[in-house]
């Protein structure tokens, strides 16, 4: 009896049909036309090395990519399979590496070098995909796309503002905030001229101050003076609520539908809010919700909510709750993802700005106003009007993780922010220094920004050890003071080493003729301890220091020779004749010591802020020395940790005028925040039992209060509480006629600015300096584009259709609100593949614009295909960093990985159902196959079975 294997006959005939096993992943199977070799999926295989071997050998550094290592070494393999199973092979240790950082027990230690491992592995299998060639389709690290379309844009110029709610129940009932009265002054600047409209209520006489009746009489004011502009209402349904009885959730209905103000401007028509009556306004910024929710301190549970208060400090007449200091104006919830606002500050228009840091995860994801960040953490500017509305939001742009410290607003609007800075930020000035050891250190950085929000320039200056620039102040002649701490020496410093462990720094800089910054000075300073600077203040050429050194509070005065300098220059003109002309240059100032004051030990607490207010230097911070060296005691120290005002003349030696007020209760209070205006000193901080005489409200309460320091009066004080019982504030700001009338109509003061800025840096978290590439064919050379500090969408489209030979259509279209770029291909046979930048520089998650190949489609028997005639093209859509340090980031970079391996068996089965004779279900495949099988060869298989079963014994 012969003996053989009856498979391999039965597969002949199988696959000259068309069917058969392909897709079991089993031996090597030939057509009569051609010897097609369809090895074991590496899926499938039991070589498949266990997941812990495969960490180990990421951990050694071996490489992730290596083609000789694939199982299969089957003769006449085709090298499309070897290629698909060498990128599958380094996705799976990467998966690995990812689900090895998933487990328990995994130290911070060993989570760090399997983040090192996976950031080369990812380079590495990017670096292979993009230059890999098959020849039955193609792989791309990113998406397959007819079109690609950002995500992210540049807000378009849209004339409406929609204020809050101010009325909440039936459209003709009375509004409860028109009563009595009430009147602003609208301002409408069109063509040069300014027309004063005064909206008096009073006018009104009986009619009935409901919505729609006082939006018809100010209609009616503006339609009479010719404007364009009007007010309209913008209604809200009101919700059915739930509440508890008995432990049971009730749904109430509705009390009533919320009422808003629409402004629909015009764009020749500038606006200007006044009210006649003004009082001070307070903008308090909180932190709210329970650290420890499950009380386990292994666990980082804690969810919280960031807020946004405004008080009327004063409620005079035409101030919100009149008679009623500390009236609330309105409180709104910020960003989830804004994990901490570290400083605010109001500026000459009344507007607010804050510092926050952005750190708060969200399905992986960090994002400030809808623009995703580059890193773990970074820093972010807000400005919002008066009424709480965000006028634009500005971040850094770190690629690794940031920290804002301090922020400055000059008179002329222009704004600084400074604080801490790791790994790449593009566009700095003056790079990271090494510390030696391969890793880059936290160094201190300082960007400015024009009054438009506008980034001018950023600074990033490092000595060899850590170092932070925690305060900042303008001074009269647009130098810009920086204070901070640092570790080692910095770049071209002064003064004597104090050889401590933190040592306190002063510098200056200033813009040169060509914009761009110039360091004037770093002068050293501290005690051979831990020393750091809190504030800066100038008074002309006087720059006063507040610094904590050794523990105490100090105060340290310099002199500063101005680095910006105006002369008058005789030169020639355009037109050949001789002018003088005022010419301003910098040079590196002087600065030497003038004064200084210890304020004594500060035994434990801080020094938190310094003002300069009516020719006095206020100082500010918590502490439980109740004997400073401050003299004129107003209110003397409670016991424990409390609040103190200073207040000191700026020669640091007169001591006639000193006042001092300590503020506490019978527990320990902090400040975390000071503000000045007219003599009134604003504090916020946590606040410990009995404070000012009010009970307790929640479980950790927090505070604000103003106090006269030369009575040491408390003018108004007020306890907070927020989300589960925890509130503490972190910032306070003042505009001294920030409140009036106009927050009874939710309408901000000060001049409305519609326009946003159309430049990419601004809009998007691109930096200027970082990039992307593109390429249009296969394998190709990769054409590298680059963000600069000018370009807008319009100037970005013009880079990518020049780059690609014109074969790419760049279009800037409309998105909601937004305007963003789309690229398709400009013809049929172009195709366009968008690859990540290299080397930490990649700005596509900034503009939301995935990688990946952007090609026409056609559909060929029903099935879509590439209108080029070329195979099938799959896309592993791999991001070109991922995060393992948080429990987010590693559930993303599962998920990324999982879906790239599933991308890799999708174009092995297809290419082996190609190789087979096989119609694939996605119609991807190339070549003609597949289709009805002919009746002849059916019947032929039918015969061909019948002998095998009887040669087998099967029949």
């Amino acid at each position: 009896m012969i003996s053989f294997d009856s498979s391999l006959l039965l597969g002949y005939y199988q696959a000259r049909a068309g069917v058969g096993a392909a897709a079991s992943g089993s031996a090597a199977v030939s057509t009569s036309k051609s010897k097609a070799v369809v090895p074991s999926a590496p899926w499938l295989s039991e070589k498949t090395p266990e997941p812990s071997e495969m960490v180990r050998s990421a951990l050694a550094g071996r490489k992730f990519v290596d083609e000789g290592a694939n199982s299969s070494s089957l003769k006449g393999v085709s090298a499309d399979y070897k290629k698909l199973f060498a990128a599958y092979q380094a996705l799976n240790t990467l998966s690995a590496v990812a689900a090895r950082a998933s487990e328990k027990g995994v130290t911070e230690s060993e989570i760090s070098r399997l983040q090192t491992a996976l950031m080369k592995g990812l380079t590495e299998v990017g670096a292979y995909v993009q230059n890999m060639s098959l020849d039955q389709g193609r792989l791309t690290t990113g998406a397959v796309m007819t079109s690609d379309k950002s995500t992210v844009g540049v807000p378009k110029a849209t004339y409406t503002y929609i204020t809050d709610p101010i009325h909440t129940g039936q459209m003709d009932d009375e509004v409860a905030k028109f009563k009595g009265n009430v009147a602003f002054t609208v301002s409408v600047k069109s063509f040069g001229e300014t027309t004063n409209l005064n909206m008096d209520l009073s006018e009104m006489g009986s009619t009935p101050r409901t919505m729609s009746n006082v939006i018809s009489f100010m209609n009616d004011k503006l339609k009479d003076a010719g404007f364009r502009t009007s007010f309209s209402l913008q209604r809200t349904p009101g919700a059915e609520r739930t509440v508890q009885v008995a432990g049971k959730p009730v749904t109430l209905p509705a009390t009533g539908d919320d009422f808003a103000l629409r402004i629909n401007g015009d764009s020749v028509e500038e606006l200007t809010f006044t009210a006649p009556t003004t009082a001070p306004a307070v903008y308090v910024t909180t932190k709210a919700g329970d650290p420890d929710p499950d009380k386990n301190s292994l666990t980082d549970d804690g969810v919280f909510e960031t807020t946004l208060t405004k008080y009327s400090a004063a409620g005079t007449a035409g101030g919100v709750n009149a008679g009623a200091p500390g009236g609330k104006v309105f409180s709104e919830t910020l960003q989830g993802t804004i994990s901490t606002v570290r400083k605010s500050i109001t500026g000459p228009d009344g507007s607010v700005y804050m510092l926050a840091d952005v750190g708060t995860e969200v399905d992986g994801k960090v994002d400030i106003n809808g623009q995703p960040i580059k890193g773990e953490s970074d820093v972010a500017l807000l400005k919002y009007d008066s009424a709480g509305h965000l006028l634009y939001a500005r971040s850094l742009g770190a690629t690794d993780q940031a920290n804002g410290l301090s922020l400055a607003v000059a008179d002329d609007g222009s704004v600084a922010v400074a604080g801490s800075v790791s790994g790449r930020l593009a566009g700095a000035v003056n790079g990271p220094i090494n510390n030696g050891d391969g890793s880059t250190v936290t160094d201190s950085f300082v960007t400015r920004y024009a009054a438009n929000g506008d980034e001018q320039w950023t600074v990033r200056r490092g000595g060899l050890q850590e170092d932070e620039a925690t305060a900042l102040a303008f001074g009269s002649d647009g130098v810009l003071y920086v204070g901070g701490r640092s570790k080692s020496d910095l770049p071209s410093s002064v003064g004597t080493d104090p050889s401590g462990g933190w040592d306190a720094y002063l510098s200056a800089f200033a813009t040169d003729a060509s914009g761009q910054p110039k360091a004037l000075f770093t002068q050293k300073f501290g005690t051979a301890e831990n020393d750091s600077v809190t504030d800066i203040v100038v008074n002309g050429s006087q720059v006063i220091v507040g610094s904590k050194e050794n523990g105490s509070a100090k105060l340290r005065s310099f002199d500063v020779t101005p680095g910006v300098v105006t002369e008058n220059v005789t030169r020639l003109n355009q037109y050949g004749a001789y002018e003088t002309v005022p010419v301003t240059y910098t040079k590196t100032a002087a600065v030497a010591a003038s004064g200084s004051r210890d304020l004594g030990s500060l035994k434990g607490g801080e020094l938190v802020g310094l003002k300069i207010d009516g020719g006095q230097l206020y100082v500010g911070g918590y502490t439980s020395n109740g004997a400073l060296s401050i003299g004129g005691t107003k209110a003397a120290a409670s016991g424990g940790s409390d609040a103190f005002v200073g207040r000191v003349s700026l020669n640091m030696s007169d001591t006639s005028t000193d006042s001092l007020t300590y503020y506490g209760g019978a527990g320990d209070d902090t400040v975390t925040g000071m503000a000045v205006s007219n003599g009134q000193v604003y504090l916020v901080g946590s606040a410990g039992a009995n404070l000012d005489g009010q009970t307790t409200v929640g479980t950790k309460d927090g505070y604000v209060a103003q106090i006269d320091v030369g009575t040491g009066n408390v003018a108004w004080s007020q306890r907070l509480t927020g989300k589960d019982g925890y509130a503490t504030p972190s910032t306070v700001a003042v505009s001294g006629g920030g409140a009036s009338s106009l927050d009874l109509f939710g309408l901000p003061s000060g001049k409305m600015d519609f326009t946003q800025s159309d430049r990419l840096v601004s809009a998007t978290t691109a930096r200027a300096g970082d990039t992307f590439q593109i390429r249009t064919r296969e394998r190709g050379n990769l054409t590298t584009i680059t963000i600069e500090a000018n370009d807008t969408l319009e100037t970005l489209a013009d880079k990518l259709k020049k780059a690609s030979g014109y074969r790419a259509k760049v279009e800037v279209v409309s998105n909601g609100n937004s305007r963003v770029l789309k690229v398709s291909p400009a013809s049929n046979t172009s195709t366009i593949e968008i690859v990540a930048g290299k080397g930490g520089t990649d700005v596509l998650q900034s503009l939301g614009l995935p990688g990946g190949v952007v090609r026409a489609t056609k559909t060929d028997g029903g099935k879509t295909v590439s209108a080029n005639g070329g195979g099938p093209v799959y896309g592993l859509q791999l991001q070109p960093e991922l995060d393992l340090t948080s429990e987010a980031g590693r559930k993303n970079a599962t998920m990324v990985l999982t879906r790239a391996m599933s991308s890799v068996r999708s174009a092995y089965r297809e290419i082996a159902d190609t190789a087979m004779g096989i119609k694939t279900d996605t119609g991807s495949s190339s070549g003609k196959t597949g289709g009805t099988v002919p009746k002849y060869l059916t019947s032929q298989l039918s015969n061909y079975q019948a002998a095998l079963d009887r040669l087998t014994g099967g029949g």
